[in-house]
């Protein structure tokens, strides 16, 4: 069994503790991880070959979808059913291909990305959004950083940048990283090397439709301190701040309130220790979303997802573990200021009329809704 690198500083660090890290830096080696400021600006990137967009959009076209670091379904250590740890380049081309053959049935105006690797040995340092920015008819692509680390010791997982980003038609004029609190219950030591999870503040120049804002999240998915519950109210209070129109939304890692399974997933195997296994959403962490539903407008209103029983909230369902088991939990979530149609969570071919199967793309289905200004 691998060992769990969220309470096993030595598997996280290939060292022994905090006392070989302090020498590493008074010996002025460069950092093994970072850290960054409460509020720090990234660059935008622009398409090689610009396209065109309306000037002014009456409404727009949006998805969005944790990509898994172009993952694929392939059974990685971390998820407790094999022991891989990294892609070739050929894999990661091709479940690149996968994710952008579902993109371009869609044709979304604006993508919420999650998980998204840069510069990876897991992935075989394909720059992931170049992939997508470059593949599809995005002209913007603005991406921010929440794991990035220069080893890995456990299983060799090596060096990692991931990050979350947002693709638009239209000119990013500012791309801005939230820092997150790290969870309490974990040592100064694991916090420091594990990931850091960030609000991303994108803007976007619709011209004369104005400003249109993107917070594009992927909050704490393990921590049993309320650390969460913490980070939801953050994002919140970051989306209420923002400027112009307005789009929320990402990989939320909390099932919606009223949601009628909370724990004991069919598709979690029995790991030791604290790991997938121990997955389960508390009702007051569930609870930490009606803010949101109060003051936007979801893409899957509270009142469309409830029902008396399991089977009638799973048509909404967009997370599962692994590729043999159908999806078990409505994880992900699109909110506005303003007015959504034709909302889908894309779980098969069909949906949404794509011809591609979600499942064999990543552990998350991607939602989509029609954004009417």
């Amino acid at each position: 069994m691998a060992p769990d690198w969220r309470s096993d500083p030595a598997a996280l660090c290939g060292c022994y503790g905090p006392a070989m890290i302090t020498t590493l830096f008074l010996l002025g080696c460069t950092p093994l991880a970072t850290s960054w400021s409460e509020v720090e600006e990234f660059p935008i990137r622009e398409a090689s070959s610009p396209t065109e967009a309306p000037a002014a959009p009456s409404s727009l076209r949006v998805l969005t979808w944790n990509v898994k670091f172009g993952g694929g379904r392939i059974d990685f250590f971390f998820d407790g059913w094999d022991d891989r740890v990294h892609m070739t380049t050929e894999e990661v081309d091709a479940n690149m291909e996968g994710l952008l053959s579902l993109i371009e049935e869609v044709q979304p105006d604006i993508l919420l990305t999650q998980e998204v690797d840069i510069g990876s040995k897991r992935s075989a340092y394909v720059d992931q959004v170049d992939a997508l920015l470059e593949g599809y008819g995005f002209n913007y692509a603005a991406w921010v950083p929440v794991w990035q680390s220069q080893y890995v010791a456990e299983e060799g997982v090596g060096r990692v940048q991931m990050g979350q980003a947002v693709f638009s038609r239209w000119p990013i004029t500012y791309n801005a990283r939230h820092d997150l609190p790290q969870p309490t219950d974990q040592s100064a030591v694991v916090n420091y090397f594990y990931l850091h999870r960030a609000i991303q503040e994108v803007e976007i120049d619709l011209g004369a439709q104005g400003t249109l804002t993107v917070v594009n999240n992927h909050p704490d998915a393990y921590a049993m301190d309320g650390t969460k519950i913490v980070q939801l109210g953050m994002i919140h209070a970051v989306g209420a701040s923002a400027p112009g129109h307005l789009i929320l939304g990402g990989d939320f890692n909390v099932v919606p309130p009223g949601s009628l399974w909370l724990s004991d997933y069919p598709d979690q195997p029995a790991l030791e220790g604290l790991g997938v296994a121990e997955v389960s959403y508390t009702v007051e962490e569930t609870e930490a979303l009606l803010p949101f539903y109060d003051d936007w407008t979801a893409a899957i209103p509270l009142e469309t997802y409830a029902g008396d029983t399991v089977e009638a909230q799973a048509p909404y369902f967009s997370h599962s573990i692994s590729k043999d088991v159908f999806w078990t939990q409505k994880l992900d979530y699109l909110f506005t200021t303003g007015t959504w149609t034709g909302a889908t969570t894309l779980q098969k071919p069909g949906d949404g009329g794509i011809t591609v199967d979600p499942m064999a793309l990543s552990d998350h289905a991607p939602l989509f809704a029609v954004l009417e200004l």
